[in-house]
């Protein structure tokens, strides 16, 4: 799939580059942050089982915007206990459950009113993880534009010391975000956590940049790491 705002280049196992991009007047872009659960980090043939977002506006999160929606799983497809123990979804949280092209429409209602889509990693796990489920149930491979927080990170602080990424955990602490009471490995948690690192980037673009996003040049961008 092509992506709609921007070109994405493989380099190697771990670099991809990102070129090809304008945004301008970046902050009164009305921006839906998103996240995935799923069965595993095979994004070819696990499944998901949580969708989140939440809309980041005139510079603060809108909590009354906030969306979650749990997704069943077809049948013979189970969660390895590993994973129910990392996010706290156990097949009885997903009793009664839409399958996904009815959860996936919720969530896109949800975020109609947005003029970007932004995620963490989104690039490396989201997008092919959709991208995967849309063929597998014959849904049509169509995004929205959407722009990968690892992508902004990179080119507003630069590449993080010892040729590292820039994690959520490193984000967090590079920003001094208060993230208490929000648990990892949960959509909506994790949409909440990516709105409080998303704050000062915005402030950053705006301030510094002269409010516009502009990745015309490739820029390398380092992969999580295997897992």
């Amino acid at each position: 799939m092509k992506h709609p705002i921007l070109k994405i280049e493989e380099r190697s196992p771990e670099i991809y580059a990102v070129s090809e991009l304008l945004l301008e007047e970046f902050s009164r872009l009305r921006l839906w942050l998103f996240d995935l659960e799923a069965t595993g980090l095979d994004t070819a043939s696990e499944r998901v089982t949580q969708i989140a977002g939440i809309l980041l506006a005139d510079g603060r999160i809108h909590e009354d915007s906030a969306f979650t929606q749990f997704v069943e799983l077809e049948p013979g497809v189970e969660i390895p206990r590993e994973v129910q123990e990392l996010t706290g979804i156990v097949p009885e949280t997903l009793a009664g459950a839409p399958p996904f092209a009815e959860a996936w429409a919720r969530h896109l209602e949800a975020a109609s009113s947005a003029d970007l889509w932004i995620g963490q990693s989104v690039f490396e796990f989201d997008v092919p993880l959709l991208l995967a489920e849309f063929e597998r149930r014959g849904m049509p491979a169509e995004l929205p534009g959407i722009l990968d927080s690892v992508v902004l990170a990179t080119h507003l602080l630069g590449a993080p010391e010892r040729g590292e990424r820039w994690s959520t955990s490193r984000l967090v602490k590079h920003f001094g975000a208060d993230v208490s009471g929000l648990r990892r490995h949960d959509a909506l948690d994790d949409v909440k956590i990516l709105g409080r690192i998303l704050e000062p980037m915005v402030e950053r673009i705006r301030d510094v940049h002269f409010d516009r996003l502009d990745i015309r040049d490739p820029l390398p961008v380092r992969r999580h790491p295997p897992v």
